[in-house]
Formats: structure tokens, C-alpha cells, sequence
């Protein structure tokens, strides 16, 4: 069903002559018109990249009476955001010690006060730091402004969700003008503790852009400074994110599971992307940007940004309250929050802050499995693939592993170690399985380790054994199955995201353990006095034939006699039938044998009856033929 809501002039702020009032319009799959990004840059200005899909409530059931849209929990767990932690899991990574600075133009004289009431729903503590400036760091506020304002509420409200331990610090341009936004960047990249720069707004290229990419560099004497600007909501290509000393941020379609869980993603149709006609392309994009070899391609990476997966955020100045918002701006502040949390995990190590050159050139340098490879949808010029695209570039972050990659392996600290050696819940198995487990420990992560079991030595001709669990960070427990009795040892390989491990050995014996009895023949019969030998064979518990066989008990019922041999007797006279028996260690084997009295013709070779009948009769006929033939001889002497 469509709804209609106040439309609040988020659209009319992007065109310099539109009209103050706020006319209602249908809000569906909200796009920008490239003509209006042209004159945006044509009149030296930019535009906020946020798309508001519907008002938002406090009914949805499905979030159990919270605001319609995705949470901070639901995005933290579906980009593992709530995986990261630091020290070998003592410290948890939420960007503390670190300032996140914001830029956008104009003001939101209520978002201090919205961004307490979006914590306090979403049970989130208030920012160490929360700092509001103009451009020049002054405290005389721009003009407020609804379409603005609700793009800074956007921001410092995801920001913070995403990096709830560092300080936020807006900077809030006089006006849209580039000129305005670029000193407000240049205050928020020269102030202390700001070690990345987040950017939700642009315009379509111009020529003259190349002059302001100075301005995305960390100043000299500072520690390092990165810059993040969303690529746009046009399906275009959008500066400044196609400066070379940028990470630009596409947009994608996620769907995530109940529980928040991720399940997949799509290229966003809205995504900006393609190939800038202005800026040459950086170092870091060659052998990995296959689709120009000249100018710069956006995005680098992507992130949730669809009206089909939109985020709950709260303004009170020119909304009612709770309100759903999509596009990439949302994307910028969150990885922008995540260069935050990285640089926490840098300084725990006596690691510098990241500069935009590192953050670039690492992120292209870290493997495709550090990011969720987005391999359909588009924008409308461009497709995404596998691998880079020009709509979602390298992909979503996997969080955890993209922020351990940018932590870097920097010294050894960032070496794994075995905290708890590799163990069996039993060291001598009398059965076909047992429980291997070992615990490594970690200066980053220790949910990001993997375990990979193998096999060193095992015995000679044995299949080798199989793991319930291998090359994953569950595999830290694991169960091996046997094919064969024998000893072995097993190795482990314990594996940081950096590709650095360390192993642990463990030694198991399996012994052979009596399972079962086969007993030969498994029946017969015999005649009076005649005999029969039973053998007896035990097995393991793999079925095969046990090394030592054990002493065997043999035992009988009904008539004959059975030796200590398992050797049976039948009776000198009558017919009838006995039971062999055979045990060892509580298990028994029986056969059954029948007795019957030998015929009296040939006793032991019954079939000597018929030969005798057959001797008979060829001498009867024999005689019978010689008496013929005199017969006839006879006849022919009378003639």
C-alpha cells in the first residue's frame, strides 16, 4: 500500500532557487534527477544523500515495540561489528579514544537531545564527547535547516550506534557550497583526536574538482586522518567521492535473518558508481579495478542503503520523531565508525592512526573473503560481479576481518599463541571417537582464529580419520572419527586473520577392543560318531580381525561332546541336534548342528547305495543281452 508523507524538503534543498514550503508527495523508490545534481554543481554546491522512505512508529511487532527500520544490534550483528574485540577479548572494539568528525551544512538545533532519546531506546550510552561547531570551529551556529538536519541526524545517530566509545564531533557548514563544506573539513581534519572525516553529500563531477582533494589528507603534524564520503543516490558518479584520497561508499540491499543475522545482498539500484571523466586513477585500484586502467572507479566499498532495508533514526526539528531513512549516507558515518574502531585497535598496539592513503591502499590489498562479495543487482549503467564492481566496489565489510586487516600484523604482538594446549577428552579410545580441543589466544581477536586439524603420524595402511569441525573458529573443538586401531598424532594450526599461527600436537591410542565373534561353520550336520571343527574369530570395533585373539570358553547343549578345541562329537546312536557355544569377555557366538544315524549300506559314503542299485542292474542287463544274443545265434543254426 502507498502512503503518502510530508516530503519536508529534503529534495528542495538540492536546488539553490526551491521554494521554503514543504508540499506532501508520494515517496516510493525516491531518486535524484541528474539535471538537478548539475546544478548543484554548476552553482558550486552539494547535496545531502539521504532518502526517507516512510514515517516512522514504535508498533512494529517484529522488533518487539521498537521504531520501524533496522537497529544498531540488527546491523552490528549482520556486519559482525559485535565480533570485534581487542586484547584477546578484553577490550571490546567501539572505537573509544578515537573522534569521529561529521560535516554537513547548516544546523539541527534538536539533535543533541534526538540522539539521547535514539540511545536511550536502543539502550546505547550517550558519546564520551558529543561537540557541536560551525565551520570555523565557532559556537555561533549555522541557519537551521530541516533537509539538512535530518541528514545530520542520520550520521551522528549511526555514527555513534556503530562506535558508541568515541567522541562525535559535527561540523556544520555555513551553507551548501563547497567553498563552506571544504572549511569545514579543513577544521575537522586539523583538530586533536579527529582521526577520520565522515561525508554523506556530493554533486555530479566538475572540472575544477581536483583543486579541493588537498583537503582529504591529513595535515602535516597531525596523526593520521581518512576521509569517508557516501557515492551517492543518483545511480551516477558523484564527487567528492571520486577523489583519489577518499573511500567511497556504495549501496546495497541487505537481508538479514529473525535474529539479525546475514543472509545476502544485492547492489542497491540506487548506488552511485562508475568511472570518473576528472580524476586519474590512484595506485592502489591497479590489478584489482579491471573496468578502466586511466581514471578513477567508485565505489571502493558498499554497504546497506536500500528502501527495502532502511534505518531507524530520530528527528524532532523538521520530522515527528522516528523515521525511516536509506541511501549511502547512511553508509559513510558506519564506515567511517569502523576506521574509528580500527584505529582503537592501532593504538592498543602503539600503531598510528590510519591516513587515507593506508586506509585505501590496504583495503584493496585485503583479501576478497574480508568482504561480502555482492554478485547481483545494479544501478542501472553498471553490474554488479564478482569481485570489484562499479556499484558496490570490493563489497560490504565482514567487519571483524576487515578491521583486523587494518590493525596489521605491525609487530609481534600480532602473532596467535596457544593459551591452552591441544588435548583428548581421552588419550586411549576403546571406541571410534573422541573429542580433540585447544584454545588460542590472540593481541586482536580471538573469535577471528581458525583451527585446522591434521594428521602427522597415524598406523600403516589406516584410512585417515575424519573431523566434525575443521578450519573454522569452532573447530577449537572437535571430533575425530577412526577408521583403524593404532596410535596417532594430530596437529593443530592456529590462524589469525593475518595469515600468522602458531600449531599444538596431541597423541592418541586406539586400542582394539572385542566387538564381535564369528564362528565357522555357522551350522552343519553330521552322522553318529561323525565330528565337526568350529572355528572362532573376534573383531574390533572397525570390524577388522583383532591382533591377539582372546581365550575362547566353548560350551554345549544337547547331545555329542565339544573339546577345549571347539571341536563337536556326535553321538554313537539316535538323531537329533546340539548347540556349539563359544565367549570371551562377555560375548557368545552359537551354532547348530544336527545328528542323524549313518545309513547302513556304506556307512560315511551314503552315495555308494545308488552306485551299488547301478551295479546290479548294468549286471542284470548284461546277462540279459548275452542271453539274446545265444538266442538268436541258435535261430540262425536251425535255417
Amino acid at each position: 500500500m502507498r502512503r503518502f508523507i510530508p516530503y519536508a524538503g529534503v529534495r528542495a534543498a538540492r536546488d539553490a532557487h526551491a521554494p521554503f514550503f514543504r508540499p506532501f508527495l508520494e515517496v516510493l523508490e525516491d531518486r535524484l534527477l541528474p539535471s538537478m545534481d548539475w546544478l548543484a554543481a554548476l552553482a558550486g554546491s552539494a547535496i545531502p544523500e539521504i532518502e526517507l522512505a516512510v514515517s516512522g512508529a514504535i508498533t512494529a511487532a517484529s522488533n518487539l515495540g521498537q521504531p520501524a527500520g533496522l537497529s544498531p544490534q540488527q546491523i552490528s550483528q549482520a556486519y559482525s561489528f559485535d565480533q570485534i574485540t581487542f586484547n584477546n577479548g578484553a577490550v571490546k572494539g567501539d572505537g573509544s579514544g578515537q573522534t569521529i568528525a561529521i560535516v554537513d551544512a547548516y544546523n539541527q538545533p534538536n539533535l543533541a537531545s534526538d540522539l539521547h532519546i535514539f540511545d536511550s531506546m536502543y539502550g546505547l550510552p550517550d558519546p564520551p564527547r558529543f561537540t557541536v561547531v560551525n565551520q570555523n570551529g565557532g559556537n555561533s551556529l549555522p541557519a537551521a535547516d530541516p533537509n539538512w538536519g535530518v541528514e545530520e541526524s542520520l550520521d551522528v545517530e549511526w555514527a555513534h550506534a556503530i562506535a558508541p566509545g568515541a567522541n562525535i564531533l559535527l561540523v556544520e557548514a555555513n551553507s551548501n557550497s563547497y567553498a563552506d563544506l571544504m572549511a569545514a573539513v579543513n577544521y575537522a581534519r586539523n583538530q586533536p583526536g579527529v582521526s577520520v572525516v565522515s561525508m554523506s553529500w556530493g554533486s555530479s563531477e566538475f572540472s575544477s574538482e581536483t583543486a579541493y582533494d588537498s583537503y582529504f589528507t591529513t595535515p602535516s603534524g597531525h596523526p593520521g586522518v581518512a576521509f569517508i564520503a557516501s557515492s551517492g543516490d543518483n545511480g551516477l558518479v558523484e564527487y567528492p567521492s571520486t577523489s583519489p584520497n577518499v573511500l567511497a561508499v556504495g549501496g546495497t540491499q541487505l537481508t538479514t535473518d529473525s535474529a539479525g543475522n546475514y543472509v545476502s545482498e544485492i547492489a542497491w539500484s540506487g548506488s552511485g558508481g562508475g568511472i570518473s571523466t576528472d580524476e586519474a586513477q590512484p595506485s592502489y585500484q591497479r590489478g584489482v579495478v579491471t573496468q578502466t586502467s586511466t581514471y578513477r572507479a567508485v565505489p571502493d566499498v558498499a554497504y546497506d542503503a536500500s528502501s527495502a532495508s532502511p534505518y531507524a533514526i530520530y528527528d524532532s526539528y523538521g520530522y515527528n520523531g522516528w523515521l525511516e531513512a536509506y541511501g549511502t549516507s547512511a553508509g559513510a558515518p558506519q564506515w567511517a565508525a569502523l576506521v574509528a574502531i580500527a584505529d582503537q585497535g592501532r593504538a592498543l598496539l602503539g600503531e598510528g592512526a590510519l591516513t587515507g592513503a593506508q586506509l585505501l591502499s590496504t583495503l584493496y590489498q585485503l583479501p576478497q573473503s574480508d568482504f561480502h562479495d555482492i554478485t547481483s543487482g545494479g544501478n542501472g549503467s553498471y553490474s554488479a560481479a564478482a569481485g570489484y564492481d562499479l556499484v558496490t566496489g570490493r563489497g560490504s565489510p565482514i567487519a571483524n576481518r576487515i578491521v583486523a586487516g587494518l590493525v596489521g600484523p605491525g609487530s609481534s604482538a600480532s602473532l596467535p599463541w596457544v593459551a591452552t594446549p591441544a588435548s583428548a577428552s581421552s588419550g586411549i579410545v576403546t571406541g571410534t571417537t573422541t573429542n580433540l580441543s585447544v584454545r588460542g589466544g590472540d593481541n586482536y581477536n580471538t573469535s577471528a582464529l581458525t583451527y585446522t586439524w591434521s594428521v602427522l603420524s597415524e598406523p600403516a595402511g589406516a584410512a585417515g580419520p575424519t573431523f566434525s569441525a575443521n578450519g573454522s573458529n569452532a573447530a577449537q573443538n572437535t571430533t575425530v572419527t577412526f577408521s583403524s586401531a593404532g596410535t596417532y598424532t594430530f596437529q593443530v594450526t592456529i590462524t589469525n586473520i593475518y595469515g600468522l599461527s602458531a600449531t599444538s600436537a596431541v597423541s592418541v591410542t586406539v586400542n582394539q577392543t572385542l566387538t564381535s565373534i564369528s564362528l565357522t561353520p555357522t551350522g552343519g550336520s553330521v552322522y553318529n560318531n561323525g565330528s565337526l571343527q568350529f572355528t572362532a574369530t573376534a573383531f574390533d570395533q572397525f570390524g577388522h580381525a583383532m591382533n591377539t585373539q582372546p581365550s575362547w570358553t566353548w560350551s554345549l547343549t544337547g547331545g555329542g561332546s565339544l573339546s577345549s578345541s571347539g571341536q563337536y562329537t556326535a553321538p554313537a546312536a539316535g538323531s537329533g541336534t546340539a548347540t556349539v557355544y563359544v565367549s570371551a569377555d562377555g560375548l557368545t557366538q552359537a551354532a547348530t548342528v544336527t545328528y542323524t544315524p549313518v545309513p547302513s549300506a556304506n556307512p560315511g559314503q551314503p552315495w555308494s547305495i545308488w552306485q551299488q542299485f547301478l551295479n546290479t542292474l548294468m549286471s542284470q542287463f548284461q546277462s540279459l543281452w548275452q542271453s539274446l544274443l545265444l538266442s538268436l545265434s541258435g535261430h540262425s543254426g536251425a535255417r
